[in-house]
């Protein structure tokens, strides 16, 4: 079939296809997905369990082993690490490269199933495992938070304001706070005033550990009412706990804070802390989602952030650390300056050794195919990032080469003395084969990396696709 023919006796249909295109084109390039770095899914998770006032020895046996055991069981699993340390066991578990993107979440599902089934063999002491596997989330927007005048209870209390109502928006998957200080109640024990009152230190650690916890106190039938009965013992403040009794010895009660200094404070050593220009400052860290456009999330966290700050207080500021969107806007304004910049160029070098018309017709038909391209990605799930549009730069020769070999095939034909019609579709029939070989070898030249597996497939995905559609 003569292809060339058939697509000169059907023009309409053929501008009616270019014209969607071209808007389809356009239409997905502003509603499709704009990252920096295409998503990978990280195959690691981590078990965590603390075991308190166990030694690492202890640990080992008794926490770490079971749950690296179960885990084993996984067949997906291609390597298991632990390290027990004193009150805590941490097991890094790694699935295996070919395991697929979509199948992870169920994997690490099953993680969580392995676990569960060894927390009834584990010590009573020991705590409830702990399955951490967002290590994947890319944290693209990043503010820092300060407050002139306040404490780190104030500044944090607007800290959760700014989590709570980010997260709200569209988009967004995550929001984390950085340099948050842990809270505690310190108790600092007298050791004279033990000494003379005879009060031993592991007297009031069993104290305090069999204090505040949730009793079933039962109901109280009162003819046709049923009373429930609670128990009003919990602690509230740091002066309920230094309030607490202790049985002397000698049948004597005493209270806490006779031996002991209670007081609220933070956990030291602290584990991280922020500044920003010399102030104390807590971190907003925000992660979008892949399958939005960060571009666009980016500017309604921005407006979020802004009215935020008009709510609160004088001396309360939001900057503005790292925000991804500038760059995927930037990369994005460059790719299109540089395709621009391609088709002028083509056009005009054509337009010296081949005429007017021949730079056009080549020029217009690269515009046609790359907003096509993108079309064609978007219905792929794909994404528009660093790798698909080097994908589009690397076509580009490609393209002029097959189009510089058609339209000079005509010019010669017609120079021959040939019909117009047959001067346009000949050349189409004679090259065919040539030019169809020469555009499958570039495609198969990239399909092993696109059939990969593992990470390096699941990076460079975008790449084959585009190549592909734009040949």
């Amino acid at each position: 079939m003569n292809y060339s023919k058939w697509a000169l006796d059907n023009r309409n249909l053929i501008n009616f296809l270019v014209l969607c295109l071209l808007v389809g084109g356009m239409l997905a390039y502003d509603s499709m997905s704009k990252l920096e770095d295409p998503e990978i899914k990280v195959r690691q998770a981590m078990v965590i369990t603390t075991y308190p006032g166990a030694s690492a020895h202890q640990v080992e046996l008794e926490v770490t082993d079971p749950l690296e055991k179960s885990i084993r069981e996984m067949a997906s699993v291609d390597n298991v690490q632990s390290l027990s340390y004193a009150d805590l066991s941490l097991i890094t578990v790694e699935l295996k490269t070919t395991t697929s993107p979509k199948a992870i979440e169920q994997e690490w599902d099953m993680l969580r199933r392995k676990v569960d089934n060894v927390q009834s063999v584990l010590p009573s002491a020991a705590g409830t495992s702990v399955v951490k596997d967002d290590f994947g989330d890319v944290y693209g927007m990043f503010y820092a938070l300060t407050g002139d005048g306040l404490d780190d209870r104030q500044l944090s209390d607007y800290a959760e304001l700014m989590k709570r109502e980010i997260t709200d928006i569209e988009g967004v998957t995550r929001v984390s706070i950085y340099g948050k200080r842990s809270e505690c109640i310190n108790i600092e024990l007298l050791e004279d005033k033990m000494a003379s009152l005879g009060v031993m230190p592991i007297e009031v650690l069993q104290t305090i550990s069999n204090q505040n916890k949730t009793s079933y106190a039962g109901y109280y039938n009162n003819g046709n009412r049923r009373v429930r009965v609670t128990v009003s013992d919990k602690f509230n403040t740091a002066g309920d706990i230094a309030d607490m009794v202790i049985q002397g010895h000698e049948d004597d009660q005493l209270r806490l804070r006779d031996i002991a200094k209670v007081y609220e404070g933070y956990e030291s050593v602290t584990r991280n802390e922020m500044a920003y220009d010399g102030q104390r400052a807590f971190g907003i860290s925000i992660a979008c989602s892949s399958d939005y456009d960060i571009v666009k999330v980016g500017k309604v966290v921005e407006q979020k952030v802004a009215e935020l700050e008009r709510r609160m207080p004088a001396g309360v500021d939001c900057h503005k650390v790292f925000y991804q969107p500038e760059r995927v806007s930037t990369a994005l304004n460059t790719f299109l300056v540089n395709l621009l910049e391609s088709v002028i160029i083509v056009v005009v070098v054509l337009i010296f050794f081949m005429g007017l018309k021949s730079g056009i017709i080549i020029g217009a038909s690269l515009v046609v195919i790359v907003f096509g391209s993108f079309f064609v990605l978007q219905g792929f799930h794909g994404t528009l990032q660093r790798v698909s549009l080097a994908s589009f730069i690397l076509a580009m020769g490609m393209l002029v080469d097959n189009a510089i070999v058609i339209v000079d095939g005509i010019l010669v034909d017609h120079k021959m003395g040939r019909p117009r019609i047959e001067a346009l579709t000949a050349i189409g029939q004679k090259t065919a084969m040539p030019l169809l070989g020469a555009t499958l070898i570039a495609i198969l030249a990239f399909l092993p990396i696109f059939l990969s597996p593992d990470t390096a497939g699941v990076y460079v995905r975008d790449l084959f696709i585009v190549i592909a559609v734009s040949l």
